[in-house]
Protein backbone atom coordinates (compact mmCIF):
# COMPACT_ATOMS: atom_id res chain seq x y z
CA UNK A 1 0.00 0.00 0.00
CA UNK A 2 1.45 3.37 -0.94
CA UNK A 3 0.25 4.83 1.95
CA UNK A 4 2.17 2.14 4.28
CA UNK A 5 5.74 2.96 2.04
CA UNK A 6 4.69 6.95 3.22
CA UNK A 7 4.03 6.01 7.13
CA UNK A 8 7.93 4.16 6.87
CA UNK A 9 9.80 6.51 5.21
CA UNK A 10 11.28 8.06 8.22
CA UNK A 11 12.10 4.76 9.36
CA UNK A 12 10.11 5.61 12.62
CA UNK A 13 8.44 1.68 12.66
CA UNK A 14 8.05 -1.06 10.47
CA UNK A 15 4.78 -1.55 10.22
CA UNK A 16 3.75 -5.04 7.94
CA UNK A 17 0.41 -3.93 7.28
CA UNK A 18 -1.78 -1.07 7.58
CA UNK A 19 -3.99 -2.34 10.40
CA UNK A 20 -1.21 -3.18 12.53
CA UNK A 21 0.11 0.62 12.19
CA UNK A 22 -3.66 1.91 13.33
CA UNK A 23 -3.05 -0.51 16.25
CA UNK A 24 -0.31 1.17 17.18
CA UNK A 25 -1.94 4.31 16.52
CA UNK A 26 -4.56 3.33 18.81
CA UNK A 27 -2.39 2.96 21.52
CA UNK A 28 -1.14 7.00 20.57
CA UNK A 29 2.38 5.21 20.68
CA UNK A 30 5.20 7.63 20.49
CA UNK A 31 6.74 6.78 16.71
CA UNK A 32 3.19 6.16 15.03
CA UNK A 33 1.80 9.76 15.92
CA UNK A 34 4.82 10.96 14.74
CA UNK A 35 4.89 8.84 11.45
CA UNK A 36 0.99 10.29 11.51
CA UNK A 37 2.54 13.63 10.49
CA UNK A 38 3.95 12.43 6.93
CA UNK A 39 0.55 12.47 6.08
CA UNK A 40 0.29 15.99 6.19
CA UNK A 41 2.17 16.55 2.40
CA UNK A 42 0.80 13.04 0.84
CA UNK A 43 -1.31 12.84 -2.41
CA UNK A 44 -5.09 12.73 -1.61
CA UNK A 45 -5.12 9.10 -2.69
CA UNK A 46 -3.13 8.26 0.69
CA UNK A 47 -4.54 10.53 2.64
CA UNK A 48 -8.40 8.69 1.74
CA UNK A 49 -6.51 5.31 1.74
CA UNK A 50 -5.65 5.55 5.54
CA UNK A 51 -9.12 6.61 6.60
CA UNK A 52 -11.19 3.24 5.36
CA UNK A 53 -12.69 0.99 7.49
CA UNK A 54 -12.49 1.91 10.96
CA UNK A 55 -9.31 4.48 10.13
CA UNK A 56 -11.94 7.47 9.97
CA UNK A 57 -13.40 7.14 13.47
CA UNK A 58 -9.46 6.93 14.75
CA UNK A 59 -8.64 9.88 13.00
CA UNK A 60 -11.00 11.79 14.49
CA UNK A 61 -10.27 10.70 18.00
CA UNK A 62 -6.56 11.79 17.37
CA UNK A 63 -7.43 15.60 15.81
CA UNK A 64 -9.86 15.46 18.78
CA UNK A 65 -6.90 14.82 21.60
CA UNK A 66 -5.51 18.50 22.48
CA UNK A 67 -2.19 16.24 24.06
CA UNK A 68 -0.80 15.16 21.04
CA UNK A 69 1.38 16.77 18.86
CA UNK A 70 0.12 19.87 16.35
CA UNK A 71 1.72 18.20 13.17
CA UNK A 72 -0.30 14.93 13.77
CA UNK A 73 -3.56 16.32 14.64
CA UNK A 74 -3.70 18.59 11.51
CA UNK A 75 -2.35 15.52 9.49
CA UNK A 76 -5.21 13.53 11.27
CA UNK A 77 -7.74 16.17 10.29
CA UNK A 78 -6.87 16.44 6.55
CA UNK A 79 -7.20 12.97 6.06
CA UNK A 80 -10.50 12.47 7.60
CA UNK A 81 -11.90 15.63 5.74
CA UNK A 82 -10.38 13.98 2.45
CA UNK A 83 -12.01 10.60 3.24
CA UNK A 84 -15.38 12.62 3.41
CA UNK A 85 -16.65 12.81 7.09
CA UNK A 86 -19.51 12.98 7.36
CA UNK A 87 -22.90 13.05 9.90
CA UNK A 88 -21.50 12.75 13.88
CA UNK A 89 -18.00 12.61 12.62
CA UNK A 90 -17.96 15.82 11.13
CA UNK A 91 -19.50 17.45 13.96
CA UNK A 92 -16.82 15.84 16.42
CA UNK A 93 -14.39 16.95 14.31
CA UNK A 94 -15.27 20.20 13.64
CA UNK A 95 -15.32 20.38 17.69
CA UNK A 96 -12.58 18.38 18.75
CA UNK A 97 -9.89 20.04 15.58
CA UNK A 98 -11.63 23.39 14.80
CA UNK A 99 -8.82 25.68 16.36
CA UNK A 100 -6.56 24.16 13.51
CA UNK A 101 -7.99 25.93 11.01
CA UNK A 102 -5.92 28.83 11.25
CA UNK A 103 -2.90 26.80 10.23
CA UNK A 104 -2.10 27.05 6.43
CA UNK A 105 -0.86 23.76 6.35
CA UNK A 106 -4.74 22.50 6.16
CA UNK A 107 -4.73 23.88 3.15
CA UNK A 108 -8.47 24.07 1.10
CA UNK A 109 -9.47 21.05 4.13
CA UNK A 110 -10.26 24.07 6.61
CA UNK A 111 -12.74 25.69 4.30
CA UNK A 112 -14.38 22.46 4.16
CA UNK A 113 -14.10 21.46 7.85
CA UNK A 114 -15.87 24.89 8.79
CA UNK A 115 -18.52 25.48 6.00
CA UNK A 116 -19.42 21.58 6.36
CA UNK A 117 -18.56 20.78 10.15
CA UNK A 118 -20.60 23.93 12.00
CA UNK A 119 -23.59 23.05 10.20
CA UNK A 120 -23.56 19.76 11.05
CA UNK A 121 -22.48 20.36 15.13
CA UNK A 122 -25.39 22.92 14.85
CA UNK A 123 -27.74 19.85 13.87
CA UNK A 124 -26.78 17.61 16.75
CA UNK A 125 -27.27 20.36 19.34
CA UNK A 126 -23.32 19.75 19.94
CA UNK A 127 -22.08 21.84 22.74
CA UNK A 128 -26.08 23.64 23.47
CA UNK A 129 -25.54 23.69 27.56
CA UNK A 130 -22.69 25.24 29.76
CA UNK A 131 -19.97 22.45 29.45
CA UNK A 132 -16.41 22.13 28.09
CA UNK A 133 -18.14 20.72 24.84
CA UNK A 134 -19.62 24.13 24.65
CA UNK A 135 -16.15 25.74 24.88
CA UNK A 136 -14.35 23.48 22.94
CA UNK A 137 -17.40 24.63 20.22
CA UNK A 138 -16.85 28.13 21.22
CA UNK A 139 -12.71 27.98 20.53
CA UNK A 140 -13.37 26.28 16.94
CA UNK A 141 -15.75 28.96 16.01
CA UNK A 142 -13.11 31.82 16.85
CA UNK A 143 -10.59 29.58 14.85
CA UNK A 144 -13.05 29.74 11.86
CA UNK A 145 -13.90 33.51 11.44
CA UNK A 146 -10.33 33.69 10.08
CA UNK A 147 -11.14 30.88 7.35
CA UNK A 148 -14.72 32.75 6.50
CA UNK A 149 -14.58 35.98 8.47
CA UNK A 150 -16.97 36.85 10.87
CA UNK A 151 -20.04 37.92 8.57
CA UNK A 152 -20.30 34.61 6.97
CA UNK A 153 -19.62 32.62 10.38
CA UNK A 154 -22.86 34.73 12.04
CA UNK A 155 -24.50 33.57 8.76
CA UNK A 156 -23.81 30.01 9.49
CA UNK A 157 -24.66 30.34 13.22
CA UNK A 158 -28.01 32.07 12.78
CA UNK A 159 -29.76 28.62 12.44
CA UNK A 160 -28.44 27.54 15.66
CA UNK A 161 -31.61 27.07 18.13
CA UNK A 162 -32.35 29.67 20.82
CA UNK A 163 -30.15 29.46 24.04
CA UNK A 164 -27.43 27.69 22.56
CA UNK A 165 -24.22 27.95 24.98
CA UNK A 166 -21.98 27.10 22.34
CA UNK A 167 -22.73 30.29 20.37
CA UNK A 168 -23.31 32.36 22.81
CA UNK A 169 -19.48 31.32 24.25
CA UNK A 170 -18.20 31.88 20.60
CA UNK A 171 -20.15 35.63 19.94
CA UNK A 172 -18.67 36.50 23.36
CA UNK A 173 -15.07 35.11 22.61
CA UNK A 174 -15.24 37.42 19.40
CA UNK A 175 -16.55 40.18 20.85
CA UNK A 176 -19.55 40.04 18.83
CA UNK A 177 -21.78 40.00 21.80
CA UNK A 178 -21.98 40.34 26.06
CA UNK A 179 -22.71 37.13 27.50
CA UNK A 180 -26.16 37.24 29.87
CA UNK A 181 -25.57 37.07 33.79
CA UNK A 182 -27.37 33.68 34.20
CA UNK A 183 -25.22 31.72 31.75
CA UNK A 184 -22.25 33.65 33.07
CA UNK A 185 -22.76 32.17 36.45
CA UNK A 186 -23.50 28.42 35.10
CA UNK A 187 -20.04 28.86 33.35
CA UNK A 188 -18.21 30.47 36.68
CA UNK A 189 -20.21 27.50 38.64
CA UNK A 190 -18.73 25.02 36.34
CA UNK A 191 -15.14 26.37 36.12
CA UNK A 192 -15.15 26.22 39.92
CA UNK A 193 -15.82 22.40 39.57
CA UNK A 194 -13.94 21.23 37.57
CA UNK A 195 -10.94 23.52 39.42
CA UNK A 196 -11.97 21.64 42.47
CA UNK A 197 -11.75 18.57 40.86
CA UNK A 198 -8.84 18.89 39.80
CA UNK A 199 -7.19 20.23 42.74
CA UNK A 200 -8.61 17.53 44.92
CA UNK A 201 -7.35 14.49 42.46
CA UNK A 202 -4.29 12.47 43.69
CA UNK A 203 -1.55 13.05 42.06
CA UNK A 204 -1.63 9.36 40.57
CA UNK A 205 -4.58 10.66 38.94
CA UNK A 206 -3.45 13.57 37.24
CA UNK A 207 -0.30 11.20 35.89
CA UNK A 208 -2.97 8.34 34.22
CA UNK A 209 -5.01 11.22 32.83
CA UNK A 210 -8.09 10.98 35.01
CA UNK A 211 -8.79 13.79 36.58
CA UNK A 212 -10.28 16.83 34.51
CA UNK A 213 -7.31 19.22 33.09
CA UNK A 214 -6.96 22.72 34.45
CA UNK A 215 -6.82 25.13 33.21
CA UNK A 216 -9.41 23.94 30.62
CA UNK A 217 -9.09 24.66 26.56
CA UNK A 218 -11.45 27.90 26.59
CA UNK A 219 -10.91 31.11 24.04
CA UNK A 220 -8.95 33.80 25.97
CA UNK A 221 -12.32 35.44 26.60
CA UNK A 222 -12.92 33.40 29.54
CA UNK A 223 -9.74 34.28 31.38
CA UNK A 224 -11.22 36.27 34.28
CA UNK A 225 -13.59 33.70 34.86
CA UNK A 226 -10.71 30.73 35.38
CA UNK A 227 -8.98 33.19 37.98
CA UNK A 228 -11.94 33.31 39.53
CA UNK A 229 -12.33 29.68 39.44
CA UNK A 230 -8.55 29.47 40.78
CA UNK A 231 -9.32 31.93 43.97
CA UNK A 232 -12.59 30.47 45.05
CA UNK A 233 -10.87 26.80 44.66
CA UNK A 234 -7.39 28.21 46.60
CA UNK A 235 -8.03 26.37 50.13
CA UNK A 236 -8.71 23.04 48.26
CA UNK A 237 -6.10 20.21 48.16
CA UNK A 238 -5.72 16.60 47.39
CA UNK A 239 -5.22 13.99 50.46
CA UNK A 240 -2.28 12.73 49.54
CA UNK A 241 -0.27 16.63 49.97
CA UNK A 242 -1.53 16.68 53.81
CA UNK A 243 0.60 13.75 54.76
CA UNK A 244 3.59 14.98 56.91
CA UNK A 245 6.87 12.32 57.20
CA UNK A 246 6.78 11.18 61.04
CA UNK A 247 9.51 12.66 62.88
CA UNK A 248 11.63 10.85 65.99
CA UNK A 249 10.15 12.47 69.54
CA UNK A 250 9.55 10.66 72.45
CA UNK A 251 5.96 9.95 72.93
CA UNK A 252 5.58 11.85 76.09
CA UNK A 253 6.46 15.01 74.19
CA UNK A 254 4.75 14.02 71.05
CA UNK A 255 2.08 16.03 69.73
CA UNK A 256 -1.33 14.62 68.34
CA UNK A 257 -1.31 13.01 65.17
CA UNK A 258 -3.03 14.19 62.57
CA UNK A 259 -3.57 12.90 58.96
CA UNK A 260 -4.77 13.92 55.64
CA UNK A 261 -7.31 11.30 55.38
CA UNK A 262 -11.46 12.54 56.17
CA UNK A 263 -13.44 11.30 58.59
CA UNK A 264 -13.73 10.49 62.39
CA UNK A 265 -10.35 10.22 63.77
CA UNK A 266 -8.72 6.77 64.08
CA UNK A 267 -9.03 5.06 68.11
CA UNK A 268 -6.14 5.36 70.29
CA UNK A 269 -3.66 2.26 70.44
CA UNK A 270 -3.92 -0.12 73.75
CA UNK A 271 -1.19 1.01 76.08
CA UNK A 272 1.99 -1.46 75.86
CA UNK A 273 2.39 -4.43 77.35
CA UNK A 274 5.03 -5.18 80.42
CA UNK A 275 5.43 -8.71 79.93
CA UNK A 276 8.53 -9.47 78.73
CA UNK A 277 6.71 -12.23 76.68
CA UNK A 278 4.96 -9.60 74.52
CA UNK A 279 5.45 -9.40 70.64
CA UNK A 280 3.70 -9.00 67.12
CA UNK A 281 2.21 -6.38 65.64
CA UNK A 282 0.66 -4.51 68.38
CA UNK A 283 3.42 -4.44 70.66
CA UNK A 284 5.41 -0.67 70.87
CA UNK A 285 8.90 -0.27 72.25
CA UNK A 286 9.55 1.79 75.30
CA UNK A 287 9.67 5.52 75.35
CA UNK A 288 13.31 5.20 76.33
CA UNK A 289 14.31 3.05 72.98
CA UNK A 290 12.39 6.21 70.97
CA UNK A 291 15.03 8.54 72.53
CA UNK A 292 17.90 5.70 72.84
CA UNK A 293 20.84 6.23 70.16
CA UNK A 294 20.84 4.30 67.18
CA UNK A 295 23.29 1.20 68.54
CA UNK A 296 20.76 1.00 70.98
CA UNK A 297 18.17 0.87 68.61
CA UNK A 298 19.44 -1.43 65.99
CA UNK A 299 19.78 -3.84 68.98
CA UNK A 300 16.19 -3.19 70.23
CA UNK A 301 12.87 -5.27 69.05
CA UNK A 302 10.12 -3.96 67.02
CA UNK A 303 10.52 -0.46 65.94
CA UNK A 304 7.05 1.51 65.21
CA UNK A 305 7.72 3.25 61.80
CA UNK A 306 4.50 5.31 61.33
CA UNK A 307 1.62 2.75 61.26
CA UNK A 308 3.65 -0.52 60.66
CA UNK A 309 5.95 -2.71 63.67
CA UNK A 310 9.06 -3.90 61.46
CA UNK A 311 12.12 -5.29 63.19
CA UNK A 312 15.35 -3.80 62.99
CA UNK A 313 17.79 -3.84 60.99
CA UNK A 314 20.39 -6.30 61.40
CA UNK A 315 24.08 -5.40 60.66
CA UNK A 316 25.84 -7.25 58.33
CA UNK A 317 28.11 -9.75 59.10
CA UNK A 318 30.10 -9.36 55.88
CA UNK A 319 30.55 -5.32 56.05
CA UNK A 320 33.94 -4.46 56.43
CA UNK A 321 34.70 -1.25 58.77
CA UNK A 322 35.48 2.32 57.16
CA UNK A 323 38.32 3.03 59.02
CA UNK A 324 38.67 5.91 61.73
CA UNK A 325 36.70 8.75 61.68
CA UNK A 326 39.03 12.05 61.98
CA UNK A 327 37.84 15.40 63.71
CA UNK A 328 39.64 18.73 63.17
CA UNK A 329 42.60 19.34 60.74
CA UNK A 330 44.12 16.79 58.86
CA UNK A 331 48.08 16.61 59.51
CA UNK A 332 49.69 14.53 56.62
CA UNK A 333 53.35 13.36 57.96
CA UNK A 334 55.98 15.43 55.81
CA UNK A 335 56.72 13.77 52.77
CA UNK A 336 60.56 14.85 50.96
CA UNK A 337 60.90 15.72 47.78
CA UNK A 338 62.52 13.22 45.21
CA UNK A 339 65.89 14.87 43.63
CA UNK A 340 65.25 16.48 40.21
CA UNK A 341 67.32 14.53 37.41
CA UNK A 342 69.30 16.53 35.78
CA UNK A 343 71.13 19.20 38.47
CA UNK A 344 74.41 18.96 38.86
CA UNK A 345 75.29 17.24 42.12
CA UNK A 346 77.41 19.58 44.93
CA UNK A 347 80.67 19.91 45.17
CA UNK A 348 83.08 17.84 46.67
CA UNK A 349 80.20 14.71 45.92
CA UNK A 350 81.79 11.33 44.40
CA UNK A 351 80.69 11.08 40.52
CA UNK A 352 78.65 8.30 39.47
CA UNK A 353 79.88 6.00 36.82
CA UNK A 354 79.60 6.31 33.03
CA UNK A 355 76.47 4.74 31.51
CA UNK A 356 76.92 1.78 29.65
CA UNK A 357 74.20 2.86 26.90
CA UNK A 358 76.06 4.07 24.10
CA UNK A 359 75.69 7.93 23.14
CA UNK A 360 73.45 9.73 21.10
CA UNK A 361 74.74 9.75 17.21
CA UNK A 362 76.10 13.10 16.52
CA UNK A 363 73.26 15.67 14.66
CA UNK A 364 74.58 16.39 11.64
CA UNK A 365 75.25 20.29 10.99
CA UNK A 366 72.56 21.95 9.27
CA UNK A 367 73.42 23.30 5.66
CA UNK A 368 74.73 27.52 5.78
CA UNK A 369 71.59 29.20 4.88
CA UNK A 370 71.50 30.10 0.83
CA UNK A 371 71.10 34.41 0.76
CA UNK A 372 68.54 35.75 -1.38
CA UNK A 373 69.62 37.64 -4.74
CA UNK A 374 68.69 41.03 -4.63
CA UNK A 375 65.60 42.32 -5.83
CA UNK A 376 65.08 43.01 -9.50
CA UNK A 377 64.62 46.97 -9.37
CA UNK A 378 62.34 49.31 -12.15
CA UNK A 379 65.08 49.22 -14.90
CA UNK A 380 66.17 45.67 -14.52
CA UNK A 381 64.42 44.31 -17.75
CA UNK A 382 65.48 47.73 -19.87
CA UNK A 383 69.18 47.22 -18.80
CA UNK A 384 68.87 43.50 -19.96
CA UNK A 385 67.35 44.19 -23.45
CA UNK A 386 70.14 47.28 -23.60
CA UNK A 387 73.13 44.54 -22.92
CA UNK A 388 71.23 41.95 -25.69
CA UNK A 389 71.21 44.55 -28.33
CA UNK A 390 67.16 44.42 -28.54
CA UNK A 391 66.14 47.05 -31.04
CA UNK A 392 64.37 49.79 -29.91
CA UNK A 393 65.97 49.38 -26.44
CA UNK A 394 67.47 52.90 -26.23
CA UNK A 395 63.94 54.38 -26.69
CA UNK A 396 62.01 51.82 -24.11
CA UNK A 397 64.76 52.63 -21.20
CA UNK A 398 64.61 56.58 -21.32
CA UNK A 399 60.39 55.92 -21.72
CA UNK A 400 60.70 54.27 -18.92
CA UNK A 401 62.64 56.84 -16.52
CA UNK A 402 60.56 59.55 -18.28
CA UNK A 403 57.77 58.03 -16.45
CA UNK A 404 59.15 57.42 -13.49
CA UNK A 405 60.70 61.45 -13.51
CA UNK A 406 56.86 62.38 -13.95
CA UNK A 407 55.66 60.17 -11.20
CA UNK A 408 58.23 60.69 -8.59
CA UNK A 409 60.69 62.99 -9.96
CA UNK A 410 63.41 63.02 -12.35
CA UNK A 411 66.29 63.09 -9.47
CA UNK A 412 64.47 59.58 -7.93
CA UNK A 413 64.29 58.52 -11.43
CA UNK A 414 68.03 58.93 -12.26
CA UNK A 415 69.03 58.12 -8.52
CA UNK A 416 67.44 54.36 -9.17
CA UNK A 417 68.87 53.83 -12.67
CA UNK A 418 72.40 54.97 -10.82
CA UNK A 419 71.52 52.37 -8.58
CA UNK A 420 70.97 50.06 -10.98
CA UNK A 421 74.11 50.08 -12.65
CA UNK A 422 75.88 49.45 -9.37
CA UNK A 423 74.25 45.89 -8.69
CA UNK A 424 76.66 43.12 -9.30
CA UNK A 425 74.84 41.68 -12.39
CA UNK A 426 76.16 44.55 -14.63
CA UNK A 427 79.56 44.13 -13.49
CA UNK A 428 82.24 43.08 -16.61
CA UNK A 429 79.57 43.70 -18.76
CA UNK A 430 79.78 45.88 -22.20
CA UNK A 431 76.82 47.75 -24.14
CA UNK A 432 76.90 46.71 -27.63
CA UNK A 433 78.85 49.76 -30.03
CA UNK A 434 75.09 50.63 -31.61
CA UNK A 435 73.62 51.02 -28.47
CA UNK A 436 76.08 53.05 -27.28
CA UNK A 437 75.32 55.09 -30.31
CA UNK A 438 72.12 55.48 -29.84
CA UNK A 439 72.31 56.61 -26.67
CA UNK A 440 75.05 59.13 -28.16
CA UNK A 441 72.18 60.46 -30.52
CA UNK A 442 69.70 60.65 -27.23
CA UNK A 443 71.66 63.05 -25.63
CA UNK A 444 70.33 65.83 -28.42
CA UNK A 445 67.17 66.82 -29.40
CA UNK A 446 65.66 64.84 -27.06
CA UNK A 447 63.33 66.03 -23.65
CA UNK A 448 65.38 66.38 -20.46
CA UNK A 449 64.49 63.00 -18.70
CA UNK A 450 66.02 61.48 -22.12
CA UNK A 451 69.12 63.41 -22.56
CA UNK A 452 69.69 62.83 -18.76
CA UNK A 453 69.58 59.27 -18.50
CA UNK A 454 71.70 59.29 -21.84
CA UNK A 455 74.33 60.82 -20.29
CA UNK A 456 74.53 59.08 -16.81
CA UNK A 457 74.77 55.60 -19.09
CA UNK A 458 76.96 56.78 -21.24
CA UNK A 459 79.37 58.17 -18.71
CA UNK A 460 78.53 54.43 -16.46
CA UNK A 461 78.98 52.68 -19.16
CA UNK A 462 82.63 53.36 -20.16
CA UNK A 463 82.71 54.38 -24.02
CA UNK A 464 86.47 55.48 -23.80
CA UNK A 465 87.45 52.06 -22.51
CA UNK A 466 88.35 49.15 -25.22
Amino acid sequence: MAVLATLKKDRLGEWPTLAEYLADLRRRETNSVAALSLLLSSPPEEQREIAQGSGLALLIEIASDLRLPKGSRLAATRCAVEAGASGDGLAALFVGAGDLATDPRLGAAARKLVESGLPAALARRTGAEVSLEAGAFARAAQASASVLGQARLRELMAFAPSGHAGVSAALFSMGAAEMAEKERERWAKLLLQICAANRSAPAAAKRLGLAPPWPPSLPDAFAPLVREAEKAAADVTAPDAAIAAPKTVSRAAAPPRTSGRLGPPLPGRPAPSTSPHASGPSSVAPASLLTAPLPALARAGPVELGKKVVAPIKPSPFRRPLGTVLEGPLKLPPKPMPPVAGRPPPAGAQQPPSPSAPLLPAIPEAPPIRRAPAAAGPFAQRMRSLFDDRPEAVERLCAAIEARAAVHGLPVALEELGRELSQPRWKGMRAPVGQLDRLASTTRAQPEPWRAAAGLLLERLRIGDP
